[in-house]
Protein backbone atom coordinates (compact mmCIF):
# COMPACT_ATOMS: atom_id res chain seq x y z
CA UNK A 1 0.00 0.00 0.00
CA UNK A 2 1.40 3.81 -0.72
CA UNK A 3 1.61 5.90 2.73
CA UNK A 4 0.76 9.38 2.98
CA UNK A 5 3.78 11.59 2.63
CA UNK A 6 4.77 15.02 3.12
CA UNK A 7 5.75 17.42 0.10
CA UNK A 8 9.52 17.24 0.86
CA UNK A 9 9.12 13.56 0.66
CA UNK A 10 6.66 13.83 -2.31
CA UNK A 11 9.61 15.86 -4.15
CA UNK A 12 12.15 13.49 -3.48
CA UNK A 13 10.56 10.08 -4.34
CA UNK A 14 9.63 11.59 -7.53
CA UNK A 15 12.98 12.79 -8.41
CA UNK A 16 14.26 9.36 -7.48
CA UNK A 17 11.71 8.11 -9.63
CA UNK A 18 12.62 10.26 -12.58
CA UNK A 19 16.18 10.00 -12.41
CA UNK A 20 16.18 5.77 -12.30
CA UNK A 21 13.81 5.94 -14.74
CA UNK A 22 16.04 7.85 -17.23
CA UNK A 23 18.93 5.83 -16.39
CA UNK A 24 16.97 2.55 -17.69
CA UNK A 25 15.89 4.67 -20.60
CA UNK A 26 19.30 5.53 -21.42
CA UNK A 27 20.16 1.61 -21.23
CA UNK A 28 17.45 0.30 -23.25
CA UNK A 29 16.50 3.44 -25.96
CA UNK A 30 18.35 4.98 -28.36
CA UNK A 31 20.59 7.74 -26.90
CA UNK A 32 19.05 9.85 -29.87
CA UNK A 33 15.82 9.39 -28.18
CA UNK A 34 16.53 10.52 -24.49
CA UNK A 35 15.49 14.52 -25.03
CA UNK A 36 12.07 13.24 -26.41
CA UNK A 37 11.80 11.08 -23.84
CA UNK A 38 12.83 13.82 -21.12
CA UNK A 39 10.64 16.33 -22.98
CA UNK A 40 7.29 13.72 -22.82
CA UNK A 41 8.20 13.60 -18.90
CA UNK A 42 8.76 17.43 -18.08
CA UNK A 43 5.21 18.41 -20.15
CA UNK A 44 3.76 14.93 -18.27
CA UNK A 45 5.15 16.44 -14.57
CA UNK A 46 4.42 20.13 -15.43
CA UNK A 47 0.66 19.22 -16.03
CA UNK A 48 0.24 17.18 -13.35
CA UNK A 49 2.15 19.25 -10.68
CA UNK A 50 -0.62 19.91 -8.38
CA UNK A 51 -2.79 16.45 -8.54
CA UNK A 52 -1.88 14.02 -5.83
CA UNK A 53 -3.13 10.34 -5.60
CA UNK A 54 -5.47 8.73 -2.95
CA UNK A 55 -2.69 7.94 -1.41
CA UNK A 56 -1.51 11.88 -1.20
CA UNK A 57 1.55 10.82 -3.26
CA UNK A 58 2.49 12.99 -6.11
CA UNK A 59 0.35 12.30 -9.00
CA UNK A 60 3.30 12.07 -11.73
CA UNK A 61 4.49 9.23 -9.97
CA UNK A 62 1.95 6.85 -11.44
CA UNK A 63 2.75 7.70 -15.24
CA UNK A 64 6.63 7.12 -14.54
CA UNK A 65 5.66 3.85 -13.02
CA UNK A 66 3.53 3.13 -16.33
CA UNK A 67 6.10 4.47 -18.51
CA UNK A 68 8.87 1.96 -16.70
CA UNK A 69 6.88 -1.03 -16.59
CA UNK A 70 5.88 -0.70 -20.36
CA UNK A 71 10.17 -0.03 -21.26
CA UNK A 72 11.29 -2.45 -18.81
CA UNK A 73 8.80 -5.35 -18.36
CA UNK A 74 7.21 -4.84 -22.38
CA UNK A 75 10.27 -3.70 -23.77
CA UNK A 76 8.68 -1.02 -25.58
CA UNK A 77 9.54 2.09 -27.89
CA UNK A 78 10.53 5.98 -27.27
CA UNK A 79 7.07 6.95 -29.09
CA UNK A 80 4.89 4.29 -26.84
CA UNK A 81 6.76 4.94 -23.39
CA UNK A 82 6.70 8.67 -24.71
CA UNK A 83 3.02 8.54 -24.71
CA UNK A 84 3.05 6.09 -21.00
CA UNK A 85 4.13 9.17 -19.63
CA UNK A 86 1.71 11.22 -21.44
CA UNK A 87 -1.26 8.64 -20.77
CA UNK A 88 -3.50 10.77 -18.56
CA UNK A 89 -2.71 14.80 -19.72
CA UNK A 90 -5.76 15.16 -21.73
CA UNK A 91 -7.50 12.85 -19.94
CA UNK A 92 -6.86 14.90 -16.57
CA UNK A 93 -5.64 18.15 -17.40
CA UNK A 94 -6.21 20.92 -19.81
CA UNK A 95 -3.54 19.83 -22.22
CA UNK A 96 -5.14 18.43 -25.66
CA UNK A 97 -4.49 15.90 -28.27
CA UNK A 98 -3.62 18.75 -30.45
CA UNK A 99 -1.09 20.00 -27.92
CA UNK A 100 0.79 16.86 -28.05
CA UNK A 101 0.44 16.29 -31.50
CA UNK A 102 2.29 19.74 -32.25
CA UNK A 103 5.37 19.17 -28.79
CA UNK A 104 5.68 14.80 -29.85
CA UNK A 105 4.15 14.32 -33.11
CA UNK A 106 1.39 12.50 -34.95
CA UNK A 107 2.09 8.95 -33.52
CA UNK A 108 2.08 10.16 -29.75
CA UNK A 109 -0.08 12.22 -29.93
CA UNK A 110 -2.31 8.74 -31.56
CA UNK A 111 -1.74 6.31 -28.87
CA UNK A 112 -2.51 9.15 -25.78
CA UNK A 113 -5.92 9.71 -27.90
CA UNK A 114 -6.39 5.59 -27.86
CA UNK A 115 -5.52 5.78 -24.43
CA UNK A 116 -7.94 8.86 -23.06
CA UNK A 117 -11.07 7.27 -21.90
CA UNK A 118 -14.15 9.63 -24.27
CA UNK A 119 -16.82 10.56 -21.95
CA UNK A 120 -19.09 11.20 -24.09
CA UNK A 121 -22.12 10.69 -21.73
CA UNK A 122 -24.07 8.54 -23.92
CA UNK A 123 -22.78 4.96 -23.67
CA UNK A 124 -23.73 2.11 -26.30
CA UNK A 125 -24.25 -0.16 -23.34
CA UNK A 126 -22.08 1.20 -20.44
CA UNK A 127 -18.73 3.47 -19.77
CA UNK A 128 -16.77 0.44 -18.85
CA UNK A 129 -17.91 -1.93 -21.70
CA UNK A 130 -17.33 1.18 -24.24
CA UNK A 131 -13.98 2.33 -22.66
CA UNK A 132 -13.07 -1.95 -22.90
CA UNK A 133 -13.91 -1.88 -26.94
CA UNK A 134 -12.51 1.59 -27.76
CA UNK A 135 -9.43 -0.70 -26.25
CA UNK A 136 -9.97 -3.88 -28.46
CA UNK A 137 -10.69 -1.51 -31.27
CA UNK A 138 -7.17 0.50 -31.52
CA UNK A 139 -5.28 -3.16 -31.74
CA UNK A 140 -6.89 -2.83 -35.76
CA UNK A 141 -4.64 0.06 -36.15
CA UNK A 142 -1.84 -0.57 -32.81
CA UNK A 143 -1.16 -3.33 -30.35
CA UNK A 144 1.22 -0.45 -28.50
CA UNK A 145 -2.15 1.26 -27.25
CA UNK A 146 -3.20 -2.48 -25.03
CA UNK A 147 0.40 -2.70 -24.01
CA UNK A 148 0.07 0.61 -22.49
CA UNK A 149 -3.16 -0.03 -21.40
CA UNK A 150 -1.73 -3.17 -19.60
CA UNK A 151 0.95 -1.18 -17.97
CA UNK A 152 -1.49 1.56 -16.62
CA UNK A 153 -4.12 -1.57 -14.82
CA UNK A 154 -0.82 -3.46 -13.33
CA UNK A 155 0.60 0.09 -11.85
CA UNK A 156 -3.04 0.71 -10.20
CA UNK A 157 -3.32 -2.90 -9.12
CA UNK A 158 -0.24 -2.81 -7.30
CA UNK A 159 -1.17 0.63 -5.43
CA UNK A 160 -4.67 -0.58 -4.99
CA UNK A 161 -4.23 -0.43 -1.05
CA UNK A 162 -4.81 3.24 -0.70
CA UNK A 163 -8.61 2.88 -2.75
CA UNK A 164 -11.99 3.11 -0.71
CA UNK A 165 -13.38 -1.01 -0.83
CA UNK A 166 -15.56 -0.73 -2.80
CA UNK A 167 -12.95 0.96 -5.76
CA UNK A 168 -10.71 -1.97 -4.58
CA UNK A 169 -13.40 -4.47 -5.46
CA UNK A 170 -14.78 -2.83 -8.77
CA UNK A 171 -11.01 -2.49 -10.17
CA UNK A 172 -10.04 -5.73 -8.88
CA UNK A 173 -13.61 -7.65 -10.74
CA UNK A 174 -12.50 -5.83 -13.93
CA UNK A 175 -8.90 -6.76 -13.90
CA UNK A 176 -9.52 -10.40 -13.62
CA UNK A 177 -12.39 -10.47 -15.65
CA UNK A 178 -11.06 -8.32 -19.02
CA UNK A 179 -7.11 -7.15 -18.32
CA UNK A 180 -6.16 -10.91 -16.71
CA UNK A 181 -7.63 -12.30 -19.82
CA UNK A 182 -5.88 -9.62 -22.37
CA UNK A 183 -2.56 -10.47 -20.83
CA UNK A 184 -2.84 -14.06 -21.05
CA UNK A 185 -4.06 -14.03 -24.89
CA UNK A 186 -1.04 -11.37 -25.52
CA UNK A 187 1.57 -14.02 -24.18
CA UNK A 188 2.47 -12.30 -20.90
CA UNK A 189 2.30 -14.68 -18.75
CA UNK A 190 4.19 -13.13 -15.66
CA UNK A 191 1.75 -9.93 -16.00
CA UNK A 192 -1.53 -12.24 -16.38
CA UNK A 193 -0.25 -14.09 -12.98
CA UNK A 194 0.50 -10.94 -11.03
CA UNK A 195 -3.07 -9.29 -11.80
CA UNK A 196 -4.71 -12.24 -11.34
CA UNK A 197 -2.85 -12.61 -7.78
CA UNK A 198 -3.69 -9.28 -7.19
CA UNK A 199 -7.16 -9.71 -8.27
CA UNK A 200 -7.70 -12.55 -5.57
CA UNK A 201 -6.07 -10.52 -2.93
CA UNK A 202 -8.33 -7.50 -2.98
CA UNK A 203 -11.61 -9.46 -3.94
CA UNK A 204 -10.82 -12.54 -1.04
CA UNK A 205 -7.95 -11.27 0.91
CA UNK A 206 -8.41 -13.78 3.88
CA UNK A 207 -8.52 -16.54 1.10
CA UNK A 208 -5.53 -15.16 -0.83
CA UNK A 209 -3.57 -14.69 2.57
CA UNK A 210 -4.34 -18.30 4.01
CA UNK A 211 -3.51 -20.06 0.17
CA UNK A 212 0.19 -17.85 0.43
CA UNK A 213 0.84 -19.34 3.84
CA UNK A 214 0.11 -22.92 2.74
CA UNK A 215 2.32 -22.24 -0.17
CA UNK A 216 5.26 -21.29 1.63
CA UNK A 217 4.74 -23.75 4.14
CA UNK A 218 4.24 -26.42 1.66
CA UNK A 219 7.99 -25.06 -0.21
CA UNK A 220 9.75 -25.18 3.48
CA UNK A 221 8.62 -28.55 4.40
CA UNK A 222 9.56 -29.69 0.60
CA UNK A 223 12.70 -28.09 -0.11
CA UNK A 224 15.46 -31.19 0.51
CA UNK A 225 13.07 -33.38 -1.34
CA UNK A 226 12.40 -30.97 -4.13
CA UNK A 227 16.36 -30.79 -4.06
CA UNK A 228 16.97 -34.24 -4.27
CA UNK A 229 14.75 -34.58 -6.80
CA UNK A 230 16.24 -32.15 -9.14
CA UNK A 231 20.22 -32.59 -8.48
CA UNK A 232 19.73 -35.86 -10.70
CA UNK A 233 18.51 -33.89 -13.38
CA UNK A 234 21.34 -31.55 -13.20
CA UNK A 235 24.04 -33.93 -12.96
CA UNK A 236 22.69 -35.34 -15.85
CA UNK A 237 22.16 -33.07 -18.18
CA UNK A 238 26.28 -31.55 -17.08
CA UNK A 239 27.42 -34.71 -18.04
CA UNK A 240 25.40 -34.49 -21.31
CA UNK A 241 27.10 -31.66 -21.89
CA UNK A 242 23.51 -29.35 -22.12
CA UNK A 243 24.17 -26.27 -19.82
CA UNK A 244 20.38 -25.76 -18.24
CA UNK A 245 18.93 -24.10 -15.17
CA UNK A 246 16.98 -26.04 -13.27
CA UNK A 247 14.32 -24.44 -11.09
CA UNK A 248 11.28 -25.54 -9.04
CA UNK A 249 8.96 -22.90 -8.88
CA UNK A 250 5.40 -22.73 -6.65
CA UNK A 251 2.33 -22.39 -8.89
CA UNK A 252 0.63 -18.65 -8.18
CA UNK A 253 -1.77 -18.35 -5.30
CA UNK A 254 -4.51 -17.57 -8.29
CA UNK A 255 -3.78 -20.84 -9.93
CA UNK A 256 -3.99 -22.75 -7.20
CA UNK A 257 -7.11 -21.00 -5.64
CA UNK A 258 -8.63 -22.07 -9.03
CA UNK A 259 -7.68 -24.97 -9.09
CA UNK A 260 -9.09 -25.75 -5.71
CA UNK A 261 -12.63 -24.03 -7.12
CA UNK A 262 -12.93 -25.70 -10.16
CA UNK A 263 -11.76 -28.91 -8.52
CA UNK A 264 -13.41 -29.36 -5.12
CA UNK A 265 -10.18 -30.40 -3.59
CA UNK A 266 -8.45 -29.18 -0.26
CA UNK A 267 -4.90 -27.37 -0.66
CA UNK A 268 -3.93 -30.83 0.66
CA UNK A 269 -5.51 -32.62 -2.56
CA UNK A 270 -3.77 -30.83 -5.03
CA UNK A 271 -1.34 -32.84 -7.28
CA UNK A 272 0.65 -29.80 -8.96
CA UNK A 273 1.74 -27.32 -6.21
CA UNK A 274 4.85 -26.56 -7.74
CA UNK A 275 6.24 -27.02 -11.17
CA UNK A 276 10.29 -27.95 -12.03
CA UNK A 277 11.62 -25.91 -15.43
CA UNK A 278 14.42 -26.77 -17.58
CA UNK A 279 15.58 -24.06 -19.48
CA UNK A 280 18.40 -23.69 -21.37
CA UNK A 281 20.19 -22.24 -24.15
CA UNK A 282 20.02 -23.72 -27.86
CA UNK A 283 22.94 -25.33 -28.76
CA UNK A 284 22.49 -25.36 -32.78
CA UNK A 285 26.10 -26.71 -33.03
CA UNK A 286 25.02 -30.14 -31.76
CA UNK A 287 21.26 -30.02 -32.41
CA UNK A 288 19.45 -29.52 -35.52
CA UNK A 289 16.32 -27.81 -33.52
CA UNK A 290 15.46 -26.32 -30.81
CA UNK A 291 13.12 -28.95 -30.44
CA UNK A 292 15.10 -31.92 -30.66
CA UNK A 293 17.47 -30.74 -28.03
CA UNK A 294 14.09 -30.25 -25.59
CA UNK A 295 13.33 -34.18 -27.21
CA UNK A 296 16.99 -34.91 -25.88
CA UNK A 297 16.98 -33.63 -22.16
CA UNK A 298 12.94 -34.89 -22.16
CA UNK A 299 14.79 -38.71 -22.29
CA UNK A 300 17.58 -37.55 -19.98
CA UNK A 301 14.66 -37.04 -17.54
CA UNK A 302 12.49 -39.95 -18.41
CA UNK A 303 15.13 -42.13 -17.78
CA UNK A 304 15.76 -40.83 -14.51
CA UNK A 305 12.64 -40.94 -13.30
CA UNK A 306 9.28 -42.91 -14.30
CA UNK A 307 6.71 -40.87 -16.77
CA UNK A 308 3.28 -41.02 -15.88
CA UNK A 309 1.39 -42.67 -18.96
CA UNK A 310 0.37 -40.17 -21.53
CA UNK A 311 1.56 -37.15 -19.88
CA UNK A 312 3.33 -35.39 -22.28
CA UNK A 313 2.51 -32.51 -24.41
CA UNK A 314 4.22 -31.03 -26.73
CA UNK A 315 3.46 -26.92 -27.25
CA UNK A 316 6.66 -26.56 -29.52
CA UNK A 317 4.89 -27.56 -32.59
CA UNK A 318 1.72 -26.82 -31.49
CA UNK A 319 1.71 -23.75 -28.92
CA UNK A 320 -1.16 -22.58 -26.86
CA UNK A 321 -2.83 -19.31 -28.31
CA UNK A 322 -0.84 -16.71 -26.13
CA UNK A 323 2.24 -18.05 -28.01
CA UNK A 324 3.41 -20.63 -25.00
CA UNK A 325 6.02 -22.75 -26.28
CA UNK A 326 7.42 -26.14 -24.68
CA UNK A 327 7.78 -29.58 -23.78
CA UNK A 328 5.88 -30.76 -20.66
CA UNK A 329 5.59 -34.26 -19.00
CA UNK A 330 4.97 -35.80 -15.37
CA UNK A 331 7.52 -37.87 -13.92
CA UNK A 332 7.11 -39.97 -10.09
CA UNK A 333 8.85 -38.58 -7.82
CA UNK A 334 11.52 -40.37 -5.28
CA UNK A 335 9.32 -39.07 -2.64
CA UNK A 336 5.95 -40.66 -4.45
CA UNK A 337 3.62 -38.75 -6.08
CA UNK A 338 3.82 -36.99 -9.73
CA UNK A 339 6.03 -33.71 -11.08
CA UNK A 340 5.34 -31.63 -13.79
CA UNK A 341 8.30 -30.71 -15.89
CA UNK A 342 8.76 -27.98 -18.25
CA UNK A 343 11.65 -27.99 -20.97
CA UNK A 344 12.12 -24.82 -23.11
CA UNK A 345 14.67 -22.71 -24.80
CA UNK A 346 15.69 -19.65 -23.58
CA UNK A 347 14.00 -17.77 -26.35
CA UNK A 348 10.86 -19.79 -25.93
CA UNK A 349 11.11 -18.96 -22.28
CA UNK A 350 11.89 -15.32 -23.27
CA UNK A 351 8.79 -15.26 -25.66
CA UNK A 352 6.34 -16.49 -23.30
CA UNK A 353 7.08 -14.18 -20.42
Amino acid sequence: MESKCTPEEGKRMVDEMHAEFMQRAAELLPATDLDRVEAAYQLAAKAHASQVRKSGIPYITHPISVARTALVELNLGTNSIMAALLHDVVEDTDYTIEDIRSAFGEDVAFLVDVLTKKDSGEYKVSKQIDNFKQMLDSINYDIRALLIKLSDRLHNMRTLGSMRTDKQMKIASETDYFYAPLANRLGLYEIKSELENLSLKFRSPQEYERIEKKIVSYMKIHADDITRFIEPIREALFDAGINAKVTARPRSVYALWRKMQDSGQSFKELEHVHQVDIIFPYNAERYSSEKNECLAIYSIVTDLYKERPYSMINYIDQPKENGYQALHTQVMTPMGGWSEIHIATETMHRNSL
